[in-house]
């Protein structure tokens, strides 16, 4: 088709389909909406759990190899974010008066406890 430059194809094409540039099918429309009702209805998250409630349930495995790892890294956040440093302190407290607990899981809790302690007080 020598001559006919893009546009006129898509004139051409629109003409013999039946739509104008930039129209849209009644399906496609139907789409459009059942998708942006959808979206609107969805239901948004709106509750953020902080990072160190995952790593709780590490604090009652009997593997000293993992209740090390999760005291290490509740320690860590303690320590770098200020606003959830009361909540771990204390859940380290409520866990090192368990008396079921492995003394020498306790003794490594209240340590950590201290190490937060004296670096919040620098």
């Amino acid at each position: 088709m020598a001559g006919v430059s893009s546009t006129m194809l898509q004139k051409l094409k629109g003409f013999l389909v039946g739509r104008k540039s930039g129209e849209i099918s009644a399906t496609e429309a139907e789409k459009i909406q059942k998708a942006s009702y959808a979206l609107m209805h969805a239901e948004v998250k709106k509750q953020f759990s902080p990072a160190y409630l995952s790593i709780l349930p590490e604090l009652d495995n009997p593997e000293k190899q993992v209740f090390e790892a999760a005291v290490y890294y509740l320690t860590k956040i303690a320590s770098q974010k200020t606003k959830y440093q009361q909540d771990i302190l204390e859940i380290m407290a409520k866990k090192a008066s368990d008396h079921k607990l492995n003394p020498e899981f306790r003794e490594h809790l209240k340590t950590q406890m201290q190490n937060i302690l004296q670096k919040n007080n620098r």
